[in-house]
């Protein structure tokens, strides 16, 4: 493992995940909740699944194998209803909340559903199965602890790069008083792309 690799992986990955989704679009539904504390818990739930993937993307590496496209489908579309679940949960929340932000208690359900978020990303299931194999090779010299370490390190330093802004996007807008167009917004991303990825999977 070298330092040219870990940038090569670390920029593959904040280059996969600065495109606007389902990530920035739950950091924004958060964030006009509960505040800026609401951004930071979705934050940190997308890269604890940022490392979950890490585990399966490693584990599929270390057995030479892939994922099965049945399987694959399965979670697309599971990924697809996680995220209707989670666009109609927000437009709730959006229809009967006002323009000030709700700060509520729940940081780490809020963290946990951005786990859910994250997982169900269609950006990571690409990322993680086909481009993330490709950069990351095994060698019988290293340990399986050193290469999460090395892999998982240019992960999470990446996702939070490219988390980043949305977080401070959203913030300013909160400020400003747009926590409801805000959560409206995010809601209706979370719903659409939820609806598309159900879609792709039945083509």
């Amino acid at each position: 493992m070298t330092i040219e690799l870990w940038i090569t992986l670390a920029a593959a990955n904040f280059a996969a995940y600065l495109a606007p989704g389902q990530n920035m679009a739950y950091i924004g539904a958060a964030t006009a909740r509960s505040g800026l504390p609401g951004g930071v818990a979705a934050v940190i739930g997308i890269l604890a699944s940022e490392l979950i993937w890490t585990g399966i993307a490693m584990a599929l590496i270390l057995t030479a194998r892939d994922i099965d496209a049945n399987a694959m489908l399965v979670f697309q579309g599971g990924g697809g209803l996680v995220l209707v679940w989670s666009g109609l949960r927000v437009l709730r929340s959006s229809s009967e909340g006002t323009n000030a932000v709700r700060v509520v208690s729940g940081y780490g359900r809020t963290a946990l559903l951005g786990v859910w978020v994250g997982l169900a990303n269609p950006l990571a299931l690409i990322f993680f199965v086909s481009i993330f194999p490709g950069i990351v090779s095994v060698s019988g010299a290293q340990s399986v602890t050193d290469m999460l370490l090395f892999c998982g390190s240019a992960i999470l330093v990446s996702s939070l790069a490219a988390l980043t802004p949305y977080l401070t996007i959203a913030q300013m807008l909160v400020l400003v008083g747009h926590s409801r167009v805000l959560n409206t917004m995010s809601g209706g991303a979370l719903l659409g792309i939820g609806v598309l990825a159900i879609v792709w999977t039945t083509m």
